[in-house]
């Protein structure tokens, strides 16, 4: 049997040494939706699930398994399917046996939901999500403007990326030392996630980046390659979708890694590696408990991971 509701101290003792009763009581009463479970949100749902208690999970892809497993029974050809959430749900109350009765499986699609659904949540965590969807969740958020948490990440090959947007009205306190905090202070310069997908990517350079980070780039590609029912040959798409945006091939490589858009076209069928998705999942996850608690000062507002040298940095877009 798991532990009784009135355990909740004994549960969460850790993290209560760590960084308090008030901010464990936050992420307590946290309300996470994760949209598409795949490599990344799996991960950052894992590292979350022993310190948040309320989960939703939306509009997933099938997992197909063979017959006996879950106790499902075989189809005609011999294998059974079931959504990733249903599968992953039994996984997370056995990981933090208080979540049990707590989580939810929504099942509808992004289009039939309202706009008042997303806003019910805490903190939003979403993969494989289109330019336009994103863009809509984004402006849901803004109309309460309570500093809700969204972020939209991917991981392709060995490169992973993520856009974060921490609400408009967030406030954090930055570490200065061993026990101390600094004053509430806002995210500057913020920009909200429908302003991040609105940026030209041909213009989104910085004062370290005189041109558009490669990761950046290759992440937007797929985000509107995904987006296609009938996906077409990913070359010829490529090439279009690089014109369009008014980037050259070049975009795509970088000293470390010089990608074929025939490689990248192999990645774009089967993007996820396991360690890509654990260090990077690893790192968003602390970034939504700094974002629920307010300790520590939160990555604004793209953050790129390359798992051939193994580093994650931070990179700014602004508003033109």
């Amino acid at each position: 049997m798991g532990p009784r509701a009135d355990k909740h101290d004994d549960v969460y003792d850790r993290q209560i040494r760590l960084w308090g009763a008030d901010a464990q009581k936050k992420m307590s009463n946290a309300r996470v939706l994760y949209i598409n479970l795949t490599g990344v949100t799996c991960e950052i749902m894992k590292n979350l699930c022993w310190r948040v208690l309320r989960c939703c999970f939306a509009r997933d892809a099938v997992l197909f398994f063979s017959c006996g497993r879950y106790g499902k029974a075989a189809s005609e050809n011999g294998s059974s399917q079931c959504t990733v959430a249903k599968s992953v749900q039994p996984k997370v109350e056995e990981l933090n046996p208080l979540l049990a009765g707590r989580n939810s499986i929504e099942e509808r699609p992004i289009a039939e939901l309202s706009d008042d659904f997303f806003t019910q949540f805490d903190a939003i965590v979403a993969s494989r999500l289109t330019v336009e969807e994103a863009k809509r969740i984004s402006t849901s958020l803004q109309k309460v403007d309570e500093g809700k948490l969204f972020i939209v990440t991917d991981t392709f090959g060995f490169d992973g990326c993520a856009h974060l947007d921490f609400g408009a009205s967030h406030k954090y306190r930055r570490e200065l030392g061993k026990d101390k905090l600094s004053d509430m202070m806002p995210v500057e310069p913020y920009l909200s996630m429908a302003d991040m997908m609105s940026v030209p990517l041909e213009s989104a350079t910085g004062r370290w980046d005189k041109s558009v980070p490669r990761i950046l780039v290759l992440h937007r590609l797929l985000m509107d390659y995904w987006s296609l029912v009938d996906k077409p040959e990913f070359v010829k798409f490529a090439q279009d979708w690089l014109a369009i945006n008014k980037l050259s091939s070049s975009a795509l490589s970088s000293d470390v890694q010089d990608c074929s858009l025939e490689t990248l076209g192999e990645i774009a069928q089967h993007p996820e590696v396991s360690p890509v998705c654990a260090v990077l999942g690893g790192i968003l996850g602390n970034e939504v408990i700094k974002s629920l608690t307010g300790k520590g000062e939160p990555a604004n507002n793209v953050m790129m991971f390359s798992g051939f040298d193994g580093g994650c940095r931070s990179f700014l877009l602004k508003k033109n």
